[in-house]
Parts: structure tokens; sequence; C-alpha cells
């Protein structure tokens, strides 16, 4: 006997709540151990895609399952599916070109360092970048949270096999009562939000893919130095950004193609399951990438360990000069 579509989605569900929840709270430990020195850019960064993992997954996620176990949603349930869903997607995006763009600046120094004085304190324009996209996302999305309903179904009767693959996605409506409204924001507007930042990631990750080619081959006076703990640690972070970019960017575009064409997918068992699995993978994978960012480095994986057995450095020393 074949797993229906609702039992293939609650199943998915669960494994990915389950491993975001491993990834994730293992990731906001190893992070938050290492806040001595103050609030680096990182250190922000991580602590809030950890937020928008958790969010994702134990609202989004749980909610798919109430509804796949036959409870159907009203229409609060609607609005929260459709905004957090929304929201946790578009910050994990924002926050991801802003971790690219944070190692791309630091590569770019290594490789080009300035003769100049730098920014004295980067920390203060950082706690306000971070905080800037949290209040954009809200402000971006309180149309859908507002204007999101369930509609009335017309055959309450008649919800068949085949119709129940899609209706997760179909069943809550966003109508904003004017068309040019909705063709304006629901249709342009809040797919450039994403894409837009998408496709600069792309174009930032293969910069810095550039930059990392020129310092393989930099030489000091024709000897070639190693790299010591910070640059390490810049180098590590470039590498896992590219490789977070090439996670994030075919998930999303794969979610928001089939999303667009579910009507003519509806007779497919196993796409409820897909689509679940393409909006949260990114939530469940990454943590377990970004603590290798600084493996073995004092930034996030070791820095407890490391700090109670170094005695050449002083206790209160900064992880990384770079952070």
């Amino acid at each position: 006997m074949k797993p229906s579509a609702d039992a293939l989605e609650i199943i998915s569900c669960a494994v990915l709540i389950c491993v975001s929840l491993v990834g994730n709270t293992c990731l906001f430990y190893s992070t938050s151990k290492c806040i001595a020195g103050g609030l680096q850019t990182s250190f922000l960064l991580i602590i809030s895609l950890v937020l928008v993992h958790l969010t994702k997954n134990l609202v989004v996620n749980i909610l798919k399952i109430v509804y796949s176990s036959g409870i159907l949603l009203d229409s609060a349930g609607c609005k929260v599916l459709h905004f957090t869903a929304a929201l946790t997607t578009s910050l994990a995006i924002w926050f991801m070109l802003h971790f690219a763009l944070l190692y791309l600046r630091k590569l770019y120094q290594i490789v080009y360092p300035l003769s100049g004085a730098t920014n004295p304190d980067p920390q203060r324009y950082s706690l306000k970048g971070v905080s800037a996209l949290w209040v954009a996302g809200v402000a971006v999305y309180i149309p859908v949270l507002i204007y999101t309903r369930k509609p009335e179904p017309p055959n309450s009767g008649n919800d068949t096999g085949s119709l129940s693959t899609n209706r997760m996605y179909l069943g809550c409506l966003t109508g904003f009562g004017n068309d040019k409204v909705e063709l304006y924001y629901g249709k342009i507007f809040l797919v450039l939000v994403d894409i837009l930042p998408l496709v600069i990631l792309v174009f930032v990750c293969l910069w810095m893919a550039l930059l990392l080619s020129e310092k393989k081959k930099m030489t000091y006076g024709d000897i070639w130095i190693g790299d010591d703990d910070s640059e390490t640690e810049v180098l590590r972070g470039a590498k896992f950004s590219i490789l977070l970019m090439l996670l994030i960017a075919p998930l999303w575009v794969s979610h928001f193609v089939l999303v667009r064409f579910l009507k003519d997918l509806a007779t497919c068992v196993f796409i409820p399951a897909v689509l679940t699995a393409l909006s949260s993978g990114f939530s469940a994978l990454s943590p377990f990438l970004l603590m290798l960012v600084n493996y073995k480095m004092k930034l996030v994986s070791f820095c407890g360990v490391r700090q109670e057995k170094s005695t050449t450095q002083p206790a209160d020393a900064i992880p990384s000069p770079y952070a």
C-alpha cells in the first residue's frame, strides 16, 4: 500500500523539525559560549539565522503537520502560516547576503590590504543593520498577514485525494481587493524582495571565489607565508558562504518554480513532501555548515575548550580581529 500525500508530508515535516532542532540548538549553544568580548557581526548574523530557522520549523512545519493530520486551519491559522513562511524565507536570504558581504569585505582586505584607517567601530553599525533587516521583513509582509484569508470551499464534501496534495498552498488565499495592488505587490514586489538579494548573493559569492583564487596565488617577496588564525577564519567563512549560497539558491528557485506550476502537479503524491523539503531544507542543513565555518577556531565551534586550554593569550582576548 502506497503512503498518502498527507503521510509523506507529515514524515518530511517531522524529520526536518528534528534535524533543524538539533543543528540550530548546537549552533546557538556553541555561538553563545563565545560571546565574551561583545557581539561581533558574525555572532549577530548566526543568532539571527538560528531564530529564523527555528521559527520556520516550529511554526510553519508544525502547522503543516496539524493540517495534514486532518485538522483544518481557520483564517488565523492561514495568516500565521503564510506570514511566517514568507517572512522566514526572506530573512534567511537577507541574512545570508549580509553574511556573505561580511566575509567578502574581510577577504578583500586580506587580498588587497589598505593603508588607510578602517572603521573603528563596525559592531555598532552591524547591530543597526541586523535590526533593520528584522524590522524591514516584518514591515514588508504585514499586508500578507492582514489580507490572507481562508476561502469558503465550494464543495466541502468532494475533497478528493488528488486535490488534497495542494490544498495547503491553495487553500489559504491572499486577496488584496485591488487588481493593481495584487499585481504590483503580490506578484512583483514580493518576488523581487527575494530574488534580487538572491541574485546579489550569487554575484558576491562568485567575487569571493575569484578573491580566493587570487589569495591562493599570493606570495610575499616570492616567499609564501602561511595564514594566521584570523586569516584562516576569513578564508573558511568565505568558502562556506559559497557552499551556503549553492544550497539556498537552488532550494528557493526550485520551490518557487514548483509553487507556480502546482496546479499542473496536483496529481503527484510526493509534491507536498518535496515542497516542504525545499522550503525548510536550508533551515535544517545550514546550521551544520555554519558550525564548520570556524572549525578549530575560537569564534564558534571550539572557543570554550580553546579558551580553557590556552595559556598564551589573555582571558579577555577577542576571538578574532576580523569578527
